[in-house]
């Protein structure tokens, strides 16, 4: 299905020959999406990506912008789009509604002449990309890389709020006001390990998105997706509670499709946060990622 309104900036080549443009789709349900295409100089080849990003990240997130263009330069057309729980939005979404976004970035792909796809997400993005592929059975969507993988996100928000007493606490805040009709407003989630702000979210989104009953759980989502080829790359440095052990485990025996990588540890052991971006191994991560998709016949030609 076609997206319903696109509109397009083109820059200038780049010295590699590369074109970068603006795009935006509108949904059928009227929330434009805005996102960053890179089409390679040899013009349109038959595999694209679609790069999908993290929890509250934006499709101009240094990594994705780093990754679509060394794609591009790979001769793969590709693009970072935004899904509608983007950036500051990312608490006021249901996981469902937001996962289905992923199909007007497949859409704009297709429609530029791309006959196949690969859905690439990084953190949150392992959850919806598999999530999507689950609910539709995209047969565009020849192949999944994830990057940080998830096993599921509600052990991480339980590892990122401070534990299980201050979870079931913030769950059972949740769940009154709902009851009592105010699941739309918001409270405040600790911050992720690392630093980061405290993160806004609706009673409601808290609840899918990261409650008990959620179906953010690759670990599960991944049994139910075909049998598309699935690539995941962790850092050992990554301390986001959903990537660590055992959730590499969990997604390995969630689908005998899935390659799981697990990089050198390159810091004694030592965690950072930035290990969650691949920051100083993103040559290293492109190296795997293009080499991987060469051996699925996924290669631009």
């Amino acid at each position: 299905m076609a997206a319903a309104g696109c509109g397009e900036q083109a820059a200038p080549l780049a010295e590699n020959g590369v074109r970068s443009e603006l795009v935006q789709v509108k949904t059928e349900d009227n929330v434009t999406l805005q996102g960053l295409l890179w089409t390679p100089a040899g013009g349109v080849p038959r595999v694209g990506v679609a790069l999908a990003q993290g929890t509250g990240g934006e499709f101009y997130s240094a990594m994705l912008v780093w990754l679509g263009e060394e794609l591009a330069k790979a001769g793969y057309l590709t693009l970072s789009l935004n899904r509608r729980d983007h950036g500051s939005s990312f608490g006021y979404h249901r996981l469902e509604t937001a996962a289905m976004d992923h199909r007007y970035a497949v859409d704009l792909l297709a429609e530029r002449g791309v006959q196949s796809v690969v859905l690439a997400g990084r953190s949150f993005g392992t959850v919806t990309g598999p999530y999507y592929v689950r609910a539709t059975d995209d047969e565009r969507i020849r192949a999944m890389v994830l990057l940080a993988p998830v096993g599921d996100y509600r052990v991480g928000t339980r590892g990122a709020v401070g534990g299980p007493q201050k979870y079931d606490e913030m769950v059972a805040e949740a769940r009154q006001g709902v009851a009592e009709g105010r699941g739309s407003d918001s409270f405040f989630i600790p911050p992720m390990p690392g630093g980061r702000r405290p993160a806004a979210s609706s009673y409601e989104s808290f609840l899918d998105k990261r409650g008990p009953d959620s179906e953010a759980v690759p670990a599960e989502i991944l049994k139910d997706v075909g049998d598309r080829p699935i690539l995941a790359i962790r850092d050992p440095a990554d301390p986001l509670p959903g990537t660590l052990p055992p959730a590499q485990q969990l997604l390995e025996a969630a689908n005998p499709n899935l390659h799981y990588v697990l990089l050198p540890d390159i810091r004694n052991g030592e965690m950072a946060r930035e290990s969650h971006t691949f920051t100083g191994r993103e040559e290293e991560v492109l190296g795997i990622v293009l080499d991987w998709l060469a051996q699925q016949g996924l290669s631009p030609e």
